[in-house]
């Protein structure tokens, strides 16, 4: 509409497109939140974790470090993969009894955890582990691990 000037006054922006805007920004919103969000929830102050049956995992683990051994013995397993083994075994056994990503960790990570027997027990089966002829046969690897799994608190 013209005015006495000769000026045309702003054209007037339809609504939809303010309700269109607000909705991209509460888009916008809601994926910042999502993707900042806290991953992991504690629980509620009335529940306790759940108890770690600790003689249960030790039998376990006792079970599968006394396989491995055989296998390799008879000659199911090749040497070198039951050393490998044997220190996965250890290293799994420690990370469910600990809650601790033991499976990734180094020897020093072990230390500074104050996981001294696990970093010793798996040192022992470290050079079999990884050189090309066994240093030590299968039987001695399993005894370090049967060490450390008994020893466990």
């Amino acid at each position: 509409m013209q005015d006495d000037d000769g000026f045309y006054a702003p054209l007037a922006y339809q609504p939809h497109w303010l309700w269109l805007g607000l909705v991209i920004l509460l888009a916008i919103g809601g994926w910042y939140a999502w993707i900042f969000r806290p991953a992991r929830r504690k629980p509620p102050a009335g529940q306790r974790p759940p108890q770690l049956d600790l003689d249960a995992l030790r039998s376990a683990c006792l079970t599968a470090i006394n396989a491995t051994a055989e296998d390799a013995d008879a000659g199911r397993m090749p040497v070198r993969d039951a050393h490998q083994r044997l220190s996965f075994l250890v290293r799994e056994f420690a990370g469910a009894a600990t809650g601790l990503p033991v499976t990734s960790m180094t020897l020093e990570d072990l230390r500074r955890q104050g996981l001294e027997d696990l970093a010793e027990g798996i040192a022992g089966i470290y050079p079999n582990e990884f050189s090309r002829v066994p240093i030590h046969p299968v039987g001695h690897s399993a005894e370090a691990a049967r060490q450390v799994v008994i020893g466990w608190n």
